[in-house]
């Protein structure tokens, strides 16, 4: 069979089928008849992966197969492509029956409950050279288009931590608060990324500041976090023992590489290059808590994500948490022509959490007003690298934009952590002052 990768120089018509069908509730397109068709031709010719071929067909299915695609259903034995369990057993012949049922569940668009999430997370998370994936595929896609649960991404987020390597399993040395940025993983295709300059002001408040990064899982193949922090060569722990308070902290904050801290994680890169459309890990990977961050900051672009991103960092245990709405898309950068929402919570002693939303302003805060937003076609990864270089050395660059968006993005950061500071005692180990 074939290897459909990023790097495939045409686009196979799978893969565009995938891009159609595997959106999600409200925006899965049908397919035409000739590129069914198309579709048809590559399968029985073995062009495709068995993440790829499950994740279409279990998209297929979720949304409904209209006359135009019903061509599809000559891939199978008369009845599959109009039953889930049939279906199941199609595209996930080398598991389990426990996981077969599963996967039915999944296509029937049924929730899982905490025993079942936890099966499929150990599932998912295993390594077996390539056995399952086609189940993989299945339930990862399937998950995406009717939308996890927030019960379902803390069971899968539990098997998530569970495979962070030994080394990232030690408590980190006592010291100052430890605040996690969170930023997505498959990156920013109109700005330049600020993030190493936000870690910088925040370890300049008494912080230890770190981000987990990793190699870029699409569908956005632009450059990530990971390529800006390899190409400036800053800093990666090889463990948690290496996360500590010594002065002066590390230029532009510590960061943990994907691939050490959870292998298992890592494998699922090549898997989600072969299904495309972003499935929970792009979510969950960002909430593992190699540290015990005191504080974790993240984003959530799409509003309808803002609660949920707010409940996952509650249930994994964050003591406080901001989640930044209306940000830059890709990052937790702040836009500058239009107010950005910060979701606070903080953990108070009865363990409940309490919410307050700080609505930031850019142009009251600098007192100007910019007329359009900057957006970039195909940002320099050169030059996103010296601005923040130059950032970090000068206290400022030639770019007045980049400079805007920094001193506005920490300021309003600023504004929510000191929030939480004030409104919890909680404490993982580390002094909160």
């Amino acid at each position: 069979m074939m290897n459909l990768t990023a790097t495939t120089p045409v686009e196979s018509a799978l893969r565009r089928g995938i891009k159609a069908v595997g959106i999600g509730k409200k925006g899965s397109r049908s397919l035409t008849r000739e590129l069914s068709l198309e579709i048809l031709a590559e399968l029985q010719k073995g062009e495709f992966t068995p993440a790829s071929r499950a994740a279409f067909f279990a998209a297929l299915f979720i949304k409904g197969v209209t006359e135009d695609e019903q061509v599809l259903s000559e891939h199978f034995t008369p009845g599959t492509l109009s039953n889930a369990a049939q279906l199941a057993e199609a595209l996930c012949q080398d598991v389990s029956s426990p996981l077969k049922g599963l996967c039915t569940q999944l296509l029937e668009q049924k929730e899982l409950n905490q025993t079942q999430a936890d099966t499929l997370g150990k599932f998912l998370l295993s390594t077996s050279s390539g056995k399952g994936d086609g189940a993989r595929g299945l339930a990862a896609i399937a998950l995406r288009v009717r939308y996890e649960t927030t019960e379902e991404y803390l069971s899968l987020l539990r098997n998530l931590n569970e495979h962070i390597h030994p080394d990232f399993r030690d408590a980190v040395p006592a010291g100052t608060p430890v605040v996690q940025l969170a930023e997505p993983f498959d990156g920013v295709d109109h700005n330049y990324m600020i993030t190493p300059c936000l870690a910088d002001a925040l370890q300049k408040q008494n912080m230890r500041v770190l981000t987990l990064v990793g190699r870029n899982s699409g569908p956005k193949l632009v450059n990530n976090l990971y390529d800006l922090v390899n190409k400036m060569g800053l800093t990666f722990l090889k463990n948690n023992t290496e996360l500590t308070g010594r002065r002066p902290a590390p230029e532009g904050g510590f960061y943990i590489d994907q691939k050490d801290l959870s292998p298992a994680l890592d494998r699922w890169v090549d898997l989600r290059h072969e299904i495309i459309k972003r499935p929970f890990l792009a979510t969950l990977e960002k909430f593992l808590d190699p540290a015990k961050a005191d504080i974790i900051i993240t984003s959530a672009f799409h509003g309808v994500y803002g609660d949920k991103m707010a409940a996952i960092a509650e249930g994994a245990g964050f003591p406080g948490s901001i989640v930044v709405r209306n940000g830059v898309e890709g990052t937790i950068a702040f836009p500058l022509t239009r107010p950005a929402k910060l979701l606070c919570c903080a953990r108070q002693s009865d363990g409940d959490y309490l919410h307050k939303e700080i609505v930031f302003d850019a142009a009251q805060f600098l007192q100007a007003e910019l007329p359009t937003e900057e957006k970039l076609e195909s940002p320099s990864l050169n030059i996103n690298a010296k601005l923040v270089n130059d950032f970090l050395k000068k206290g400022g660059t030639e770019n007045i934009e980049f400079d805007r968006r920094i001193a506005v993005t920490c300021a309003g950061i600023k504004k929510g952590i000191d929030w939480i500071l004030e409104n919890t005692s909680e404490r993982r180990g580390h002094d909160l002052g």
